[in-house]
């Protein structure tokens, strides 16, 4: 089975358990070929150990989180890309190992979690100088405490930093002054984030008898959380859900959380506490996006689980009305992270080599890809 990065190793079992009680999904659409997406896809295989990523509008430029080896003394990069066409710009090195990747426009400044070392690194994304690293993750075994996932409330000057678990934290950082303020022990597997401003509420997701935890961003403190009610007993055995990653839709109070145990999207009505559509996608279902100019939403997936290693994943493009499946995109060899442009144009993707000898894509010295897709003409490619 292909990593996802490599976040923990509590997190890597939970996905690997998980994935082994999933069912085969039942394509909903024909996939698209890759000759038919060829017009609407630009795609550049050049960056080692390729994780998150994010687009400045402004700039015009695309951030890519890279950890090429994670041998002792290895150094982390940012990649800086091009958003037109993926060319190559800059390198931003790092003593650590980024993973997340989160900007805030109104500072210009780039959050990059360090998941093994359990920290923030805060990185001024014009110049490419590291400012301040902000360590959350407490000392566990030999290392640390993980990061994973990060949201920001660049109006409150607020981080929302997730860490996965069987007792999952939640850490709410002050990005004015670069510290921490409130560290909150909830749940299982707490991974996904979602930042909704206009009300102030942080949510975290995961697995366990309570999927999703909301969270007071002026508090920081824990103010509900929904269940879909299916696991009825604590602990990681009983979890028939994890949430992987989340994406909300502020306008509609809509939470999309992709879950990796059944390879499936749930749509979870806010108010309501409750999951009130499930769209099957496809096998070690990973990333969500929402993109709210073209009412769509974007999930990747893998495509492989531990009983069948040898398989390709691809990104489903769902209409965010009627939650039908208008394309399935296939993108060899492992869709990872999602991003989409600010204005809705463009959906960026990252995607994994093969890291099994197994696996019939697997080429020794193979680099992860950074691919473009241009929305309006993918759209009238699927109509």
């Amino acid at each position: 089975m292909i990593p996802m990065p490599r976040i923990t190793r509590t997190l890597a079992s939970a996905l690997l358990t998980l994935s082994l009680a999933s069912p085969a999904l039942a394509e909903t659409v024909t996939p698209l070929t890759p000759a038919q997406i060829a017009p609407a896809i630009t795609r550049t295989d050049s960056i080692p150990g390729a994780n998150e990523l994010v687009h400045d509008a402004a700039s015009g430029l695309l951030y890519v989180a890279s950890v090429p080896d994670f041998a002792e003394g290895t150094p982390g990069y940012i990649h800086i890309l091009d958003a037109t066409d993926l060319r190559p710009l800059r390198q931003i090195q790092s003593g650590r190992l980024p993973f997340a990747l989160a900007l805030d426009h109104s500072t210009g400044r780039l959050y990059a979690g360090n998941t093994l070392e359990g920290s923030l690194s805060v990185i001024d994304a014009k110049g490419g100088q590291l400012l301040q690293v902000i360590q959350l993750g407490q000392p566990m075994g030999e290392g640390f405490e993980h990061t994973r996932m990060i949201a920001l409330d660049e109006g409150r000057g607020l981080g929302f930093v997730t860490s996965p678990g069987e007792k999952g934290v939640i850490w709410v950082v002050d990005t004015k002054d670069g510290k921490l303020l409130h560290r909150i022990d909830q749940g299982l597997w707490t991974a996904g984030a979602a930042h909704d401003p206009q009300a102030g509420r942080f949510y975290a997701s995961g697995g366990g008898m309570a999927e999703i935890a909301v969270i007071d961003a002026e508090s920081g403190g824990l103010t509900g959380t929904i269940s879909t009610g299916d696991t009825v007993e604590p602990g990681e055995a009983a979890s028939k859900h994890f949430f992987v990653n989340l994406a909300i839709d502020p306008a509609t109070q809509r939470l999309f959380a992709a879950d990796a145990s059944t390879g499936s999207l749930y749509v979870i009505d806010i108010a309501a506490g409750k999951p009130v559509a499930t769209v099957p996608v496809g096998l070690g279902v990973l990333d969500v996006a929402f993109n709210p100019t073209r009412s769509e939403i974007y999930v990747s997936w893998r495509g492989v689980t531990r009983e069948a290693p040898e398989g390709q994943g691809g990104v489903a493009v769902i209409d965010a009305t009627d939650y039908r499946v208008k394309a399935q995109i296939p993108l060899a060899t492992h869709p990872n992270s999602l991003e989409v442009s600010a204005d809705g144009s463009v959906l960026f993707v990252t995607v994994k080599a093969p890291h099994e000898e197994s696996h019939p894509d697997y080429r020794k010295g193979a680099l992860d890809g950074v691919v473009r897709l241009d929305l309006a003409k993918l759209a009238g490619l699927s109509d």
